[in-house]
């Protein structure tokens, strides 16, 4: 298909628009959490998993065996693909059954339990 006069003119303009809102703002993808990770994101996912009971640790930052085994757990319980790893399908249905984790929570939620299995 051919565009030409006033249509192809405002075809033109409209693929340039796109291709520069999506130059200068790219599409974030944000990238799964797995075994090893280790960081603030980790913190909340351990944090919003101990609001579910799924995770009976302080959240550490670090992504161990622990973690593995609540997020697996999460995403039985939640029809999801069960990887032990944390993608965006995954975080979508924690964060819409958990609510933000407070400070305390992220940093000492009182659970005090063998950290080593984390």
């Amino acid at each position: 298909m051919r565009w030409s006069g006033r249509a192809g003119t405002v075809a033109l303009t409209a693929l340039v628009a796109l291709t520069s809102v999506t130059a200068c703002h790219p599409v974030r993808i944000t990238p799964a959490l797995r075994p090893g990770a280790h960081g603030p994101a980790v913190r909340d996912l351990q944090a919003r998993l101990a609001q579910l009971d799924l995770f009976p640790h302080d959240p550490t930052g670090r992504y161990g065996a622990g973690t593995t085994r609540a997020v697996r757990t999460f995403q039985q319980e939640a029809g999801l693909s069960v990887t032990g790893s944390y993608a965006s399908a995954d975080r979508s249905a924690l964060r819409s059954r958990t609510r933000r984790p407070t400070h305390t929570e992220l940093h000492h939620t009182g659970k005090i339990r063998d950290r080593s299995d984390n």
